[in-house]
């Protein structure tokens, strides 16, 4: 009867066994809802999930050339880059790389984005994300990335790419997320 029970804990996806090492309880998947545009934070649909965000990196640059072609500008104008570890439960979810050019945010650069969304900003300095182009593909993850989400190297997870545009048809954030594929379920609805 305990055998059965585990075995459809398993199948239901609340229970990992792992051989010679035991049974442990899965966390809780997270679902993303692809459709809204409320940065990753507020994409999140799951009652009781809070998210907590670790700063990797914030900090201004030259667009260069990658980034000058994104968003059009001049290859030495400066963008804005801010790395955040997303966790819940002290787990990590996914890893997020955001650039928005300078030029729109003048104030991007003094805001504590582990408290902070990008969108609030944005919101702030007058503009909204209208439209975003989203790409979502499995990856191979290596180090460091592979060590900030607990996997092994190799491992597939989720890669999301975006271009968020404002309500004129500028690009205004260049976004890649790489999640945990045993942490994370994207879906999308339609009317």
């Amino acid at each position: 009867t305990v055998r059965k029970a585990l075995t459809i804990l398993e199948e239901e996806g609340l229970l990992l066994r792992a051989q010679g090492k035991g049974t442990f309880v899965r966390a809780p998947k997270a679902s993303i809802d692809m459709q809204r545009l409320e940065g990753f934070s507020g994409s999140f649909r799951q009652p009781g999930l809070s998210i907590v965000n670790r700063v990797l990196y914030s900090g201004l640059r030259p667009a260069k050339f990658k980034y000058g072609r994104i968003f059009g500008i001049a290859p030495e104008e400066e963008v804005f880059e801010c790395i955040r570890l997303r966790l819940s439960e002290d787990s990590p979810l996914a890893i997020e790389y955001n650039v928005a050019p300078k030029r729109y945010f003048p104030d991007i650069a003094e805001y504590d984005y582990s408290m902070y969304s990008l969108h609030e900003v944005y919101e702030k300095n007058g503009l909204h994300i209208a439209e975003e182009q989203q790409t979502l593909e499995i990856v191979n993850i290596y180090n460091p990335q592979a060590d900030l989400l607990n996997l092994d190297e190799g491992s597939d997870v989720f890669m999301l790419s975006a271009l968020s545009y404002d309500q004129s048809g500028r690009v205004i954030e260049w976004t890649k997320i790489y999640d945990n594929t045993e942490r994370i379920v994207f879906y999308a609805s339609t009317i």
